[in-house]
């Protein structure tokens, strides 16, 4: 998408302000869902602050796997929304209780933005009891806050560096990459070492538990590595050999990732899944993969469908609309893209929950597993900024 690689400030307002217009009225039930789960205000620096709410969840407060599924709406219509996604977690990020070399997932639990509550060491305590949690952001170095088993060290470091870069290459502004950038450094260092072959970790889809070897989570360390290159050279440094780097380390992926039929679910052959994560190398031209492979494994998917989707992978029937549309966008041909993304429109047309638009939902029955009228219904939105394959 043009926009994402080299539009600045004033065309990308001038992109929403057009866009915005052109907003057609089957849209605006998602638009509400994704904009009313978050709630806009000004930082003590007069930043601009979007907190998304982890509605109908576990309640966090500005959850960054919650932040960057929804960013598709906000790229399409007002991208400067997504740097104020991020300004809230790189300011916890950046504060002496933080002491991790990666990023973290929340800045606190609705309403109160009191630094990360998801891996607390008492986090079935205080969920239990209803009692708040205490100001974190508080805390002083060597507290040992948090629980290393519930984080999502590889999720996070590869969703913010994605993030940053999205909105700076739709707006021109870098001034957040600026302010942070030793924490990126951070960042993309944790994706080097530890993203090419995740360990045990959770990742934004928590509900299915943890994941040895994700192959679909390492893709994201390598689109976050690609990205980090994107940020490094719009402020005027070489980011060659990071982008080299996360080219080698995508060479490196396909061979362990690949099978007869397409890619694994994890390194040791196991199942299947959806590459959601990779929908960005096409979106932002980083060019990872060629166009075969993306034309192989969106093919791959079309046997693997139920009456009502795509299936997330391989263990369950259960699927996500946002990482539908995500994998949709990555066909190489609008007949598949078609036959993609037509079962997620039957399944709201025909499910019998009768519930907001829910974002987690079996592609068999039909209805819903849990969440409903979540933010991250913004990366439906996806398609929108897909290069369309065919005139």
């Amino acid at each position: 998408m043009p926009g994402l690689r080299s539009a600045g400030r004033a065309g990308a307002d001038r992109s929403a302000r057009a866009g915005r217009g052109r907003l057609r009225a089957d849209h605006r039930g998602r638009v509400a869902a994704s904009l009313c789960g978050a709630q806009l205000i000004a930082t003590p620096k007069g930043d601009l602050s979007l907190l998304s709410k982890e509605n109908d969840s576990n309640g966090c407060i500005g959850t960054v796997d919650v932040s960057y599924p929804s960013i598709p709406i906000f790229l399409k219509y007002c991208p400067r929304l997504v740097n104020a996604l991020c300004v809230h977690v790189l300011e916890f990020a950046s504060m002496p209780v933080w002491e991790y070399d990666f990023a973290p997932h929340d800045v606190g639990r609705y309403p109160i933005a009191g630094g990360q509550v998801y891996a607390a060491s008492l986090r079935k305590e205080y969920r239990a009891s209803g009692t708040v949690y205490p100001p974190y952001y508080r805390y002083p170095a060597g507290k040992a806050v948090y629980d290393q088993k519930y984080q999502m060290p590889v999720e996070e470091c590869g969703n913010m560096l994605i993030m940053l870069q999205a909105a700076a290459a739709a707006t021109g502004d870098l001034s957040l990459a600026r302010t942070y950038r030793p924490l990126l450094d951070k960042w993309v260092g944790y994706l080097l070492a530890f993203g090419e072959d995740p360990g045990e970790q959770l990742c934004t889809d928590d509900f299915a538990g943890h994941l040895a070897h994700n192959a679909n989570l390492s893709a994201k360390a390598i689109v976050g590595i690609a990205c980090y290159a994107r940020l490094a050279e719009a402020m005027g440094e070489d980011g060659a050999r990071w982008a080299e780097k996360a080219k080698e380390m995508a060479a490196s992926w396909h061979e362990r990732a690949k099978t007869d039929q397409s890619t694994a679910l994890t390194f040791d052959a196991v199942g299947w899944s959806q590459k959601y994560n990779l929908a960005w190398d096409q979106v932002m031209g980083l060019g990872l993969f060629p166009a075969a492979f993306y034309r192989r494994e969106t093919e791959s998917y079309l046997a693997r469908m139920n009456a009502y989707g795509l299936p997330l992978d391989s263990r369950a029937t259960y699927t996500k609309s946002d990482w539908i549309a995500w994998s949709a966008s990555m066909a190489q041909d609008n007949e598949t893209f078609r036959k993609l993304i037509a079962p997620l429109a039957r399944y709201l047309r025909e499910t019998s929950s009768r519930v907001p638009f829910s974002d987690w939902y079996d592609t068999v029955t039909g209805r819903y597993e849990h969440f409903i009228a979540r933010s991250v219904q913004g990366g439906v939105f996806m398609p929108m900024l897909r290069v369309p394959a065919e005139a």
